[in-house]
């Protein structure tokens, strides 16, 4: 079976790391095809029983030694490395809220906390730092909250 050339995509601004991604892939490319070639030839006068035959044999050893590695990696009793523990994830006691709850009535925006939340947004425009977003977020949500209970 012939094998088809790509395309070489040449970028219009030059650049370096784009052409050397592109060597290294074209690289691959070749190693994989002389592989392929090299594997065909190989077994091209081997007779088709012989060769299920190879690839069983092939895929019980493989992963018979990735259970093994996997197991040991576990299990195993090694005093040179230790073995991978298996520990409970720490999860933020809020995970599973949306973020909906704020918008709620009963909920109210204190004068002392839009005060605080006004010296902080001064203190980092002061310092030329941005705010993080997640964080822009909710001193807006809040700044929402306390000129909407202010209209009220």
């Amino acid at each position: 079976m012939p094998v088809r050339k790509r395309k070489r995509i040449i970028t219009p601004d030059g650049n370096w790391t784009d052409r050397a991604a592109g060597k290294i892939a074209g690289a691959g490319i070749r190693l994989q095809s002389k592989f392929a070639k090299m594997m065909n030839q190989l077994t091209s006068t081997l007779p088709r029983k012989k060769l299920k035959f190879i690839l069983v044999a092939f895929c019980v050893i493989s992963g018979g030694f990735s259970i093994y590695l996997a197991g040991h990696a576990v299990f195993g009793k090694s005093k040179d490395q230790p073995r991978i523990k298996i520990e409970q994830m720490n999860t933020p006691r809020h995970f599973d809220k949306t973020g909906s709850e704020i918008n709620e009535p009963e909920n109210t925006v204190p004068e002392d906390l839009y005060r605080d939340i006004q010296k902080y947004k001064h203190y980092m425009d002061s310092l030329g730092q941005p705010i993080r977003p997640g964080l822009r977020d909710s001193i807006q949500i809040l700044e929402q909250i306390y000129h909407s209970q202010k209209i009220k």
